[in-house]
């Protein structure tokens, strides 16, 4: 096992996307100072739409059973009313489907639960994608938030009907007129300052008692910065260690998966390497080179110390990684050495960039990037 931190429940491992177990490396050292983020709950308007559809579970007596009918329903009534009041501002999952939809000669829209807007919606659209954040950060049990989209609700007449609607046909079809969806958006803006507040308390927590959000209201150019440049600033001026800690571990440990991580993708750019190829390259030497403080990650030594070291035994580490990665998962290794040195058998996400600098590129965002963006756009 060559990693220290748990796997973050909100990831699973998406067959062999991951070969190196990386992706639960980052999770794991991110929830030290984003606990509920996830990277894909970064849409201040999805959150809108699962906050007005808990309200209304329990306004309309929507039972457990019916519920995950009810969801679909209305997230796809509100991807068409986002859709003709937003057009062009965002993009959304399912906005293609709806789109179509939109664009076809009928005068209406139907919404059911055999209408879905993506192949799985309740996996790949809102529901699977923010629930989790959603519920873990205490939003679903706010009732002063609930109230709020209740006031929102009651605000558009025409909405509350269909929503009523919806309530009652518990996943069959209703037809809403398209001349009429652009009406139903108003729920997908903030509506009060008593919504923003409670959307700050619950979205842009962090573990030191709120001191990142306290940094970027003191020095708002933080927002604009990009990833090692906005951690050093952070590091510099923050009064509680803790903070500045947590952020030092996470450059440190962004400093080592990264450049491992192109090492890798690198290799599978290739079929073959033979060993002298591997001992001579200037890339994989660069890039192996950079970095060597593994003490101060959140990463095991045996990661850490790949850096560091010559072409070679970097290399053997990371086929060696992987090998395990794959065991674990029951699946063949991407890449094995043999007589004649490294053979690559597997070549999904082969990547190269002669300009990646280690020291100024990251890969993974340890959830910093979704928090900044929902910091955006609430203010």
């Amino acid at each position: 096992m060559y990693f220290l931190t748990l796997q973050d429940p909100n990831y699973m491992v998406k067959g062999s996307r991951d070969p190196l177990g990386f992706q639960v490396a980052w999770q794991g050292a991110g929830r030290h100072l984003i606990p509920e983020l996830s990277t894909v709950s970064s849409s201040l308007r999805d959150f809108h739409i699962i906050g007005l559809a808990n309200a209304c579970k329990g306004e309309f007596d929507i039972t457990d059973r019916d519920y995950p009918a009810f969801f679909l329903c209305l997230e796809q009534l509100m991807a068409y009313a986002r859709l003709q009041k937003f057009a062009g501002e965002e993009g959304f999952n399912g906005i293609d489907r709806a789109r179509k939809m939109m664009d076809d000669s009928r005068d209406h829209v139907e919404i059911s639960v055999s209408n879905q807007l993506l192949s799985n919606q309740r996996s790949y659209g809102i529901w699977g994608k923010y629930s989790r954040p959603f519920n873990d950060m205490g939003l679903a049990n706010d009732a002063r938030f609930q109230q709020v989209q209740l006031q929102k609700l009651k605000y558009n007449p025409l909405l509350e009907q269909l929503v009523s609607q919806l309530a009652k046909k518990r996943g069959t079809s209703i037809k809403v007129k398209k001349s009429d969806v652009g009406a139903l958006a108003t729920p997908l803006s903030i509506s009060s300052a008593d919504e923003r507040d409670c959307y700050i308390d619950h979205l842009l927590t962090d573990t030191c008692h709120g001191q990142l959000l306290d940094m970027v209201k003191s020095f708002p150019e933080l927002v604009e910065m990009e990833f090692y440049e906005r951690l050093d600033f952070i590091i510099d001026k923050a009064i509680d260690r803790k903070l500045a800690q947590v952020l030092f571990r996470i450059k440190n440990t962004e400093r080592i998966l990264s450049p491992l991580n192109r090492i890798f993708r690198y290799l599978q750019c290739k079929s073959s390497w033979t060993d002298g190829e591997l001992a001579s390259d200037e890339f994989i030497g660069a890039w192996a080179a950079t970095f060597e403080g593994h003490e101060n990650s959140y990463l095991s030594p045996e990661i850490g110390r790949l850096l560091g070291r010559d072409n070679l035994e970097t290399v053997r580490g990371l086929v060696l990684v992987n090998e395990t990665v794959c065991a674990r998962r029951r699946s063949e290794p991407w890449m094995r050495f043999n007589a004649a040195g490294l053979e690559v058998n597997h070549f999904e996400g082969a990547f190269f960039s002669s300009d990646y600098d280690p020291m100024r590129n990251h890969d993974y965002t340890y959830f910093i990037n979704t928090w900044f963006n929902l910091f955006k756009q609430l203010n």
